[in-house]
């Protein structure tokens, strides 16, 4: 129920409570007590309005919040997409592939160093066992090499303070595979 729906329940509601609480307790309820439910009641409602006004403002902080982050990621990678831009601007300029293509390796630089800064570390999948908390198995092919052997990497994956980003997709070893006689 939306809170606009909430304060019209609520308004609605409000005089048949105090109906109810008239014809109910009439004569039968002592007036200070009346007038002390009438002041649980009300007191009741303020704690209502006031917690739903608590969950707009800590929504609307969740939502600075993520913003300020989102924004201080983007200032990290606008050097990067500027020496990019720059590098382009040059090629078209002069057509140098080998100074374009050193360009992008200083900015490729940049970037790693930007991944490292963050905390950022690639998976390592270079002779290990597939392990299925790092690395996502795309095939898996008999081969020489021992059984739930990573083979190949086909994307890297990546950590950040020991929580998979991104799991490295790999294909994985059966083993030897079986000649005709081993089947048999």
């Amino acid at each position: 129920m939306s809170a606009k729906e909430e304060k019209i329940r609520n308004s609605e509601l409000q005089p048949e409570m105090e109906e109810l609480l008239e014809s109910q307790y009439e004569g039968s309820i002592e007036p200070e007590l009346s007038t002390e439910l009438r002041l649980t009641i009300d007191r009741l409602q303020r704690l209502q309005a006031e917690f739903e006004n608590y969950k707009k403002r800590a929504s609307r902080d969740a939502l600075l919040h993520e913003q300020r982050i989102t924004d201080r990621l983007i200032l990290d990678f606008l050097p990067l997409y500027d020496n990019l831009e720059r590098a382009f601007e040059s090629f078209s300029s002069d057509q140098d592939v080998e100074t374009f293509v050193t360009g992008i390796e200083l900015i490729f630089g940049q970037f790693n160093q930007l991944l490292e800064n963050k905390g950022v570390t690639p998976i390592d999948t270079h002779c290990v066992v597939f392990n299925p908390e790092l690395h996502e198995a795309m095939l898996s092919i008999p081969s020489d090499v021992a059984r739930n052997m990573i083979i190949e990497e086909f994307t890297p994956g990546y950590t950040r303070d020991e929580r998979v980003l991104r799991p490295s997709r790999v294909s994985v070893s059966q083993g030897p595979a079986l000649s005709e006689e081993d089947q048999k």
